[in-house]
């Protein structure tokens, strides 16, 4: 079975100058019943795993929020 997931990667600067900075992830989160509202989460164990038959869907909201999509094998 493959599964994907919508996220996007970006820096924040360091809190410590001199140290490395922080790599956020977000990922496209499903906090509605009825599968139609999506959020952003830092959490993965919150983000939503499209599964091939939506595979249109998650194509469409990476590209409307900018962001990429990653292949899962499962």
């Amino acid at each position: 079975m493959v599964r994907y997931l919508v996220y996007q990667s970006y820096m924040t600067p360091p809190k410590i100058r001199g140290e490395l900075p922080d790599i956020i992830s977000e990922y496209i989160a499903n906090d509605s019943d009825i599968r139609w509202h999506y959020a952003f989460t830092k959490n993965i164990e919150s983000a939503y795993f499209f599964n091939d038959f939506e595979i249109d869907l998650a194509k469409e909201i990476a590209e409307l929020c900018n962001m990429k999509l990653k292949h899962l094998e499962v």
